[in-house]
Order: structure tokens, then sequence, then C-alpha cells
């Protein structure tokens, strides 16, 4: 029987995604080590649930949905018609993301990772002023599989 254990993922950039039941492997030396398979499609989970996720982003997480874009923060600020500096700021926490730019983040972020059914209105809903950070459970029992835990 495979042991599982629930691991806290932070080499993703973020601080609050927790891996439930992920296996545990043992390496030729006899210790338990984690590996983490299908990481492009883990990404693309924890893309979806952090930009349908209640509550305004946190710097964190417009850096880590900036980053699985593939966009600069240059690139990033000419899609949302702010300069390459705001983005900086963003995403040090030196300033809040306007809800606009916000907006236009999560649906780049969605229509990236292919997630359909969220409209502009429920997004314009779950962006608000205060940024939260709500743990991200992902269960990891099957990499084939990876979904938001209940």
């Amino acid at each position: 029987m495979t042991r599982t254990v629930d691991y806290v993922y932070d080499a993703c950039g973020l601080d609050n995604v927790i891996l439930i039941d992920l296996p545990v492997c043992v390496d030729d030396t006899g210790d338990e080590v984690v590996t983490i398979q299908r990481i492009n499609a883990l990404h693309r989970v924890l893309m979806i649930e952090v930009a349908r996720k209640e509550g305004g982003l946190t710097p964190k997480e417009i850096r880590f949905l900036r980053s699985e874009l593939g966009l600069s923060q240059a690139q990033l600020a000419e899609l949302v018609g702010r300069d390459g500096q705001t983005v900086g700021r963003w995403e040090r926490g030196e300033t809040p993301v306007d809800r606009a730019s916000e907006i236009v983040i999560r649906r780049k972020a969605l229509e990236h990772a292919g997630a359909d059914g969220v409209t502009i209105d429920e997004l314009s809903r779950r962006s608000v002023y205060s940024a939260v950070e709500a743990p991200i459970r992902i269960q990891a029992d099957d990499p084939a599989n990876y979904r938001p835990a209940a």
C-alpha cells in the first residue's frame, strides 16, 4: 500500500497550496520522498482555482498567474492598459490591483487554462478590493486527474 501525505506545495510561488493525499515514494536509500508528477496539469488546476477564488488576488497570486501565462510585467501591463512599474507594485504588495485589471487578469488566466463557464459578471463579483489568502486544496492522489479537494 502506498502511503500518502498532505503536502504544502510552495515551490509554485504560493504559500497556501495544499496537495491532499500526495503519494510518497521511497528512493534508493530507503528515504521517503514526494514527487509531483504532471506538474503542468497541476499548475493548470491551480490557475483555475486562483482565477475563480472569492476575494481579491494577493500579490503572489498576481505574480503566479502572470508567470503561468508566460508574460513579463510589461506584457501584462500592456494587456490591462497600465505600465510595467504598476504591475511590479501590485506584485510587491505596494499598491492594490484595480478591479478592472484584476478581472482581465482572471479572465485571461481562465482562457489560457481552457476553463469555461465563468462570466465577467461572476468575476466582477469575486474581485473585491481586499485581497484574501485562503488555502487552495488540490486532490493529488491521481496525478492524471488533479482536482479541487472537497
